[in-house]
This record gives C-alpha cells, sequence and structure tokens, in this order.
C-alpha cells in the first residue's frame, strides 16, 4: 500500500453552550500521490494570483466568499483524492451526551481518532491544523498512536502545521465546512458545496 498523506480540519465546535454550532464535524483530504497533492497545492496558489488575492490568504469555508470557495472546490475536485468525515448532531441524545460527558480536550482527539480509524492506514503521514486545535493538542499524537495501534501495526507519522501555511490544510477545511453546511437542512444552499465534491467522497457518518 502506499503511504498515504492525510489532511485533517474540523468545523463548529465541540460546546453545548448558547450560540455553539448545532453540529460537530472532523473531516479530512486523503491523497495517495504526492504528486497530486502538489498540483491541488498549486491550483490554491494559481487561484489566489488569479483573482488578485495575497499570496498568504487563507481560504476559509466560513469567512471566504461562498462563489470563491465554491470555485476553487471545481477546480480542485478534478484531482485525485478522496473525502471523509465523521460528525456528532447535538441534537443527537445519544451524541448531547456524549459532549456532556467528554471533556473537550479528549472529544477533539477522540473525534480524530475515529475519524483515521475509518481509513485503512498502514504508514500514513497525517497533518493536522494546528491553530484551531492548540487549544486541544496536548497528548494528541500518544493518544492517536496508541488508540489506532491497538488492533494493527500502523505506522504514523503525525504533525500539526499552521493552515495559513499549508493549502491542503486550507482544504481539509473547505471539506469540513461543505459537510457541516449539508447537515443545517433549514439552509438553503446547505447542500451546493458538497455536490461540487461530491465524486471526492468516500464516506461521511454520524457517530
Amino acid at each position: 500500500m502506499k503511504k498515504q498523506l492525510v489532511f485533517i480540519d474540523d468545523s463548529g465546535d465541540p460546546g453545548l453552550k448558547k450560540g455553539s454550532s448545532t453540529h460537530f464535524v472532523m473531516a479530512c483530504a486523503v491523497f495517495m500521490s504526492d504528486e497530486v497533492a502538489e498540483q491541488v497545492a498549486a491550483e490554491f496558489k494559481k487561484f489566489r494570483k488569479d483573482r488578485n488575492l495575497k499570496e498568504d490568504y487563507e481560504f476559509k469555508f466560513y469567512t471566504t466568499d461562498k462563489g470563491l470557495v465554491e470555485k476553487l472546490l471545481t477546480i480542485v475536485a478534478k484531482y485525485d483524492f478522496t473525502i471523509n468525515a465523521i460528525y456528532l448532531d447535538k441534537s443527537n441524545p445519544k451524541h448531547k451526551d456524549l459532549l456532556y460527558l467528554v471533556p473537550q480536550p479528549k472529544l477533539y482527539n477522540w473525534a480524530i481518532k475515529e475519524l483515521l480509524s475509518k481509513l485503512p492506514l498502514k504508514d500514513a503521514r497525517i497533518r493536522i491544523d494546528g491553530r484551531s486545535s492548540k487549544r486541544y493538542m496536548q497528548g494528541t499524537k500518544t493518544y492517536l498512536r496508541q488508540e489506532l495501534n491497538k488492533n494493527s501495526h500502523k505506522i504514523l507519522n503525525i504533525k500539526f502545521e499552521d493552515s495559513m501555511k499549508n493549502d491542503l490544510i486550507q482544504l481539509a477545511d473547505l471539506v469540513a465546512g461543505s459537510v457541516n453546511r449539508s447537515l443545517q437542512k433549514d439552509k438553503s444552499d446547505s447542500r451546493n458545496c458538497l455536490k461540487i465534491i461530491k465524486s471526492k467522497i468516500d464516506s461521511i457518518e454520524g457517530v
């Protein structure tokens, strides 16, 4: 099996306070080829240049103009990568109980573990958004290696990286945001972005 490149980001939050998101999503973009990953990253850079955006402009689902998000996803959807995501629905009693009982740092790590457990990983490079997960990341690497190695011998190279400097983590953000938006049935555009990347989806599961 080829060494996978896995880029992970989340959408929403694991909180239950007033104003918290209705869902918490953990998603990843998985590449089997460094060459394809580099081609997609190059498309991000070209997209910025063609639209006179700053070189360090960060694409984020909930702050970038949705028209730009849809156009960028249309461009990168032609490349060979897959998408996996899991989500917690806070209106689901089972999910709500989990959010109540598990401290947020542990829940964040657990969500990453649940997501990665869906993938046939053997020798993978895992890149996680280090900015949004900074307050949660203590012990994450050790926890993931221990949990994912319980039933098989997986070799995982896990690093946290600044999403502002990593276009493929930004892709994971757009994927996570697209999944989260699709779960908000009251939004008229809820499935617009997800439709664009539909052919890339391997699995989206409530846990």
